[in-house]
């Protein structure tokens, strides 16, 4: 514990503010209970761990990248996976969650206002139901509202929360329906069926472009690293004896190819976020695992030559 305060004060320290209050904000759309310079302190340790990890594993298993650089490129690799790709990640699954149940939601409390009772038990029947998370915000938004939050307040803060695009317009539209005194069952329902709207064209790009991001996977991930393993080590591998040997390519050319597959699973990451769903930076949460089955592939693809030269 003394060592995780020590990098909590250590980041604290050394991180800037701004980035530390956004981590902090997206902590809190995720269900990691720790302030921002908590995690980041977490995080520091985990990396290094990592780092010493990989660079034993480079050791024994030889990779074309010398240990210490190979280790020090994990380190390089882990952290923004872990301070931003993991928040990032998580944050977004929640958000998905709390999309899925919301039309049904509104839809619900739209039929109970309907039947002559006020908001706040509109919103404790919501809470009662069984929409898992959304649940539990409602709740949080009761319990604010019991406390003395306005009603608008505790809306909004539950719109921010969500990390969710979709969610902070449905809560604009609520609260802009309740500022001037409108049918607010009429809202609910309105509202609620423009999400669904929404949730069909999102179906619908997804299976349009399914074709095209698989097709990326299986150039990017598997046959250019599988292809260039295999020429590399080919390459490599020394021919005839005497003074008539051909060594073959240096070996800093295992180095390269393997750097040149590790950007190109970025660069794919990123073009699967364009695709699928119309943001560059949100296939950033694919790069890590991206390029980690490229390395894999290549490796395999060289370990097969070097397996049939040696026999």
């Amino acid at each position: 514990m003394g060592l995780i305060k020590k990098m909590t004060a250590f980041a604290k320290r050394v991180f800037p503010e701004k980035f530390l209050h956004n981590l902090d904000h997206r902590l809190e759309s995720t269900k990691i209970a720790l302030a921002a310079e908590e995690y980041v302190g977490v995080t520091l340790l985990a990396t290094i761990l990592v780092g010493v990890a990989a660079g034993l594993i480079g050791m024994l298993l030889q990779f074309p990248l010398p240990a210490p650089l190979f280790a020090i490129l994990v380190a390089v690799a882990t952290f923004p996976a872990l301070t931003i790709g993991i928040p990032y990640y998580l944050a977004q699954s929640r958000a998905a969650e709390l999309e899925k149940v919301l039309p049904d939601a509104l839809r619900q409390m739209a039929s109970t206002l309907r039947a002559g009772v006020g908001i706040d038990a509109a919103m404790d029947d919501i809470v009662k139901s069984k929409y898992g998370i959304l649940s539990d915000e409602f709740d949080r938004v009761v319990t604010e509202i019991r406390r003395g939050r306005t009603l608008d307040n505790a809306l909004l803060a539950l719109a921010r929360r969500s990390n969710s695009p979709l969610y902070e317009r449905a809560f604009s539209l609520i609260v802009e329906g309740i500022e001037r005194g409108g049918a607010l069952a009429s809202v609910l329902d309105s509202v609620s069926t423009d999400i669904k709207e929404v949730h069909a064209i999102q179906r619908e790009r997804q299976a349009a472009t399914m074709q095209q991001v698989l097709f990326l996977l299986a150039v990017a991930l598997f046959a250019v690293p599988f292809i260039v393993g295999l020429t590399v080590a080919v390459s490599g591998i020394q021919i005839g004896r005497g003074p008539a040997t051909s060594a073959g390519l240096p070996a800093e050319m295992g180095t390269i190819a393997m750097t040149y597959i590790v950007i190109q699973a970025l660069i794919c990451s990123l073009a699967v976020g364009v695709i699928r769903y119309g943001k560059m930076l949100k296939g950033l949460t694919f790069a890590v695992p991206f390029m980690i089955v490229s390395a894999i592939v290549f490796y395999v693809a060289q370990s097969m030559i070097g397996g049939v030269a040696s026999v």
